[in-house]
């Protein structure tokens, strides 16, 4: 009989713990969306380019191992976006919120994309459109160039969040 209390007790004592844990799991998924921001960037040499586009993706993608063409980015997402038109060789972009999901990165690499149109949209070496990127029928560019995550994060900690990171294209 005192074996089948303890049984009993420990069932219940599972059942009421899997409840809270169910229940806390729940509230996590409520909770507020995390960001990471990326600080402000100024963006250089881009006097050859006046009068077009440059549009600066926040995504999640890698690189191919061997080649070292900027254009064979595999870009999985997109997860942020911003486009402005050149007048001058430089321009600076205002810092960047990108939402966090879950375990995955934010963002893992920023590409430099100067284009004739304002509507470019990235597409993958095998067709593919990244998730995030507003297609459209516009995809040449003049320049592509990039920088990893690991790069702004050592720039933030060395300089601070307020600081304008210099990126230089060509």
């Amino acid at each position: 009989m005192r074996s089948l209390k303890l049984i009993i007790i420990n069932a219940l004592t599972l059942i009421i713990g899997l409840g809270l844990m169910s229940g806390s799991v729940s509230q996590r998924n409520a909770e507020a969306a995390r960001f990471e921001t990326v600080p402000s960037l100024q963006v250089n040499r881009l006097g050859n380019f006046r009068g077009q586009y440059l549009t600066v993706l926040y995504a999640v993608g890698s690189r191919p191992f061997i080649s070292t063409d900027a254009s064979q980015i595999n870009l999985s997402q997109v997860k942020e976006s911003r486009t402005v038109y050149l007048t001058a060789d430089s321009v600076t972009l205002p810092p960047v919120q990108v939402e966090q999901e879950g375990f995955r990165p934010s963002y893992n690499i920023v590409v430099f994309v100067v284009s004739n149109q304002s509507n470019y949209s990235w597409v993958n070496a095998d067709g593919t459109t990244p998730q995030g990127m507003t297609a459209s029928s516009n995809h040449s560019a003049s320049i592509i160039n990039s920088i990893n995550k690991t790069d702004v994060d050592s720039f933030v900690s060395s300089s601070g969040q307020d600081a304008v990171l210099n990126v230089n294209l060509n």
